[in-house]
């Protein structure tokens, strides 16, 4: 397997596992690395520097040229990636929005997993650890967390379609909890209102620079979106 080695001896596997390792800088010169593994580490580098400028400047004063700075590579390498600043940040909201719905997927399924038709008639019981496994990842990642919480400008379509997509799959998840399995079912739309305000919430903590406030959050993100139970 071709291995792509960075600054310290970290190895860098191929591209379909590139996403799995921290992004550090490729050492400078020649140095013999594929060019596709090259690619795929500078798209890492840039999408994890969309995050990061966000959470230092907002929607409202970011710039490309600050992506590059962040991610360390020139504006002619940001332009061979992405179109411009806001396809940088459709696919920085988009990478993001899923590996957090894969976090929550992944715990809800290994309690399942563990205790197998008692975690599944506890609707209660799986909400929470969903909700402990989001905030667990957002305080882990807190410029992701204000990427994906913070409202995008209304004017750029693509990035308001990501933040719909994500609290449409946030609120299918919420929707296999709050369902009565006797028949009865949530009002329409009830779960998508209740994850825009659990996203309003997070971004408003997440806004102060402490992380561990985020975690501090899973009793009231409890309260607001399992009230109906």
């Amino acid at each position: 397997m071709t291995e792509l080695r960075l600054i310290g001896g970290t190895a860098l596997a191929e591209p379909e596992e590139v996403k799995a390792v921290p992004t550090l800088r490729l050492p400078p010169g020649r140095h013999g690395i594929p060019a596709d593994l090259v690619r795929a580490h500078q798209r890492l580098r840039l999408l994890e520097a969309a995050a990061t400028a966000v959470a230092e400047q907002g929607y409202g004063r970011i710039t490309a040229a600050r992506v590059t700075e962040l991610a360390g590579v020139s504006s002619r390498t940001f332009y061979q990636h992405f179109e411009d600043l806001w396809a940088c940040l459709l696919a920085a909201y988009e990478t993001d929005a899923a590996r957090l719905c894969e976090e929550i997927e992944a715990a809800c399924a290994a309690l399942v997993e563990e205790r197998g038709p008692v975690a599944e008639a506890d609707r209660r019981g799986r909400a929470t650890v969903g909700i402990a496994a989001a905030l667990g990842f957002l305080a882990a990642e807190p410029d992701v967390a204000r990427l994906l919480s913070a409202e995008p400008p209304p004017q750029v379509a693509a990035l308001s379609g990501a933040r719909r997509d994500l609290i449409e799959r946030l609120g299918a998840l919420l929707r296999e909890v709050l369902a009565d399995p006797h028949g009865a079912t949530p009002m329409p739309g009830l779960e998508r209102r209740l994850i825009g305000a659990a996203l309003a919430l997070v971004s408003t903590r997440a806004a102060n620079g402490d992380p561990q406030r985020l975690r501090d959050l899973e009793p009231e993100l409890t309260e607001l979106l399992l009230a109906s139970l």
